[in-house]
């Protein structure tokens, strides 16, 4: 049962592609055991959930993410196909401060309590906002999350191929389009979560080549709500 507070938590920058920096959260080993430990049997139910479009971020047994590299060369590869075929609009996005906002009302939508409940706490009453970005099972956590959103999009009609937080929806018409995004951008607020609209863009499937780099082909009944079950 977790109940003492957390060990020596170090923050570290890292530079944004776009400029800035964000902060990446170095927890002690023991914590970093403990969150992996708390984090890996909710794995299974997480990847069943997530379907195939969901690039980024997959995880394997003991809370360990695949490699990230062979899965962006995959992302890239729909994307492009996604200009053809039917498709004859493209909207792209993202979440604003897509970690720091996935606080209790998204864990609690989510399922989670019990240990790794009162674990997420301390580390809260540490100074993190959110999930703590930088550990793997952090970005588990969050794949599950923005996970249900991407379940109501589909259900409104187009799924968003999605890597992290940067969608792509590609869809035959404007109407379809924008029911899926709405029904997108609706589900995040009630996670407590929002659709960054200075990052969103509509884009004729001939002008792939201008959406924003983080999208771009280069080398790199409604569904159930709580997947996981409180412990």
């Amino acid at each position: 049962m977790f109940r003492r507070p957390p060990g020596q938590i170090r923050w570290e920058p890292c530079a944004k592609p776009g400029g800035g920096a964000r902060w990446i959260v170095r927890l002690g080993g023991r914590d970093d055991r403990t969150y992996r430990r708390l984090v890996a049997p909710l794995v299974p139910a997480i990847e069943r959930s997530l379907g195939s479009i969901a690039f980024a971020n997959r995880a394997g047994p003991g809370a360990r993410l695949g490699p990230w590299r062979p899965a962006r060369r995959a992302w890239g590869r729909v994307v492009r196909a996604a200009a053809g075929g039917e498709t004859e609009v493209i909207v792209v996005s993202d979440v604003r401060d897509c970690y720091g906002s996935m606080g209790e009302r998204a864990l609690r939508v989510l399922g989670i309590g019990g240990e790794l409940d009162r674990f997420l706490r301390t580390l809260r009453d540490a100074g993190i906002r959110g999930l703590p970005i930088g550990p793997e099972p952090s970005a588990i956590l969050a794949n599950a999350i923005l996970g249900i959103a991407d379940r109501e999009a589909e259900v409104a009609g187009c799924r968003p191929i999605r890597w992290v937080d940067d969608v792509a929806f590609a869809a035959a018409g404007r109407g379809t389009a924008r029911r899926a995004f709405d029904a997108w951008r609706r589900t995040l607020e009630e996670l407590g979560l929002e659709a960054h609209e200075g990052k969103t863009g509509w884009h004729d499937r001939s002008l792939l080549t201008g959406l924003p780099r983080s999208l771009s082909a280069s080398g790199s009944a409604v569904t159930p709500r709580g997947i996981i079950r409180t412990p």
